[in-house]
């Protein structure tokens, strides 16, 4: 006879997995810009410096099980042989085929180590310079998933004794499974405008299987567009004041979620705003963006809260991110090269 624990198990694991397969998501950071190749693999190698980026976002905080995630990024150009030149309209410059290499590694706990999921992405990037004043890249990313089960922490109704108190130990024991995925995307920019298109899970892996099925990770679509605007420009002042408005869609099953905000910069300070609406019209939030950005180091906080629904929810559904960022410089050399614009956050 199956005892009472195994019975809550199997109930718990049922809701689990039909939950993941009808609602399955991949976690989305506050500040989708710090690791760009986490948002689109063809940002891999497209900037002037080496990359090295850490994020750690927690979310709803307030419950007695938050969900915590961890991210790694590092990100550098390849270079294979000499650059060459082309002639356009008459004019000439130097092209930006070159490629990159990045990898990225994630960790996203739920329940206290109970469920987890980690991934190593490696991603090659391949760029291109149609004409003076815009660049093309393509990004090929190849994924390793582990999925862990972790029962021994559960609490099961016959470890409770009438006073209230938990007595013994879990019997339950977990498990791991592994996958391989594949994503691809593409970005550029032309002028001060840049975006992108990524499609990621493109293989659907398996999440777990279960009696009668199985649960799947389903392919996730996002589309950024972005621009970067001097505002002292029109004063004419030497200085840079940067505005850089962004929308960033993001499709996954039925989860939609459009993000509209902007990055304010003025020489090592960064600040930002952001909407982030569900289009199910069941989640409204604001995302604040502080952030320290030089030449070689970076530094950022975000806080996440809702609105809207049902009044203004604050703390029980905020989020804190937390970035660190370390820029390293190539060896000086005579190749010059162009770089797609991105925001530093």
């Amino acid at each position: 006879m199956i005892s009472k624990n195994r019975i809550f198990l199997l109930y718990l694991l049922g809701l689990v997995l039909c939950f993941e397969k009808s609602h399955g998501q991949d976690p989305v950071f506050s500040q989708v810009f710090f690791n760009p190749t986490m948002l689109n693999p063809s940002y891999a190698g497209a900037s002037k410096d080496m990359r090295l980026g850490i994020i750690y976002r927690n979310q709803w905080t307030m419950i007695d099980m938050p969900y915590s995630t961890f991210g790694v990024s590092f990100d550098r150009r390849i270079d294979f042989g000499p650059s060459w030149k082309h002639s356009f309209r008459n004019s000439r410059y130097q092209s930006s085929g070159r490629s990159g290499f990045g990898i990225n590694i994630m960790s996203d706990v739920e329940g206290k180590g109970t469920f987890s999921r980690n991934t190593l992405d490696l991603i090659y990037s391949y760029g291109i310079q149609p004409t003076y004043n815009s660049h093309v890249r393509f990004g090929l990313q190849t994924s390793a998933i582990f999925r862990t089960r972790s029962f021994s922490g559960l609490v099961f109704p016959d470890m409770i004794d009438p006073a209230g108190n938990v007595i013994g130990n879990s019997d339950a024991v977990g498990y791991t499974t592994w996958n391989y995925d594949i994503g691809l995307g593409v970005a550029g920019d032309f002028e001060n405008f840049y975006g992108g298109f990524a499609v990621h899970h493109l293989l659907k892996p398996v999440e777990a299987s279960f009696s009668g099925g199985k649960a799947y990770i389903p392919r996730k679509y996002t589309f950024h567009i972005g621009a970067d605007f001097n505002l002292y420009k029109w004063r004419r002042f030497k200085e840079v004041l940067l505005f850089s408005p962004n929308v960033i869609y993001i499709q996954q099953l039925n989860f939609n979620q459009l993000n509209v905000g902007f990055y304010l910069s003025k020489n090592w300070a960064v600040a930002g705003l952001w909407f982030r609406e569900n289009l199910s019209l069941n989640s409204h939030s604001f995302v604040v963006t502080l952030g320290y950005a030089d030449y070689m180091f970076r530094i950022g906080y975000s806080y996440d809260f809702s609105i809207m629904q049902h009044g203004l929810r604050g703390l029980p559904t905020s989020s804190h991110e937390v970035t660190l960022g370390w820029n390293f410089e190539y060896k000086r050399g005579k190749k010059k090269y162009r770089y797609i614009k991105c925001p530093k956050f």
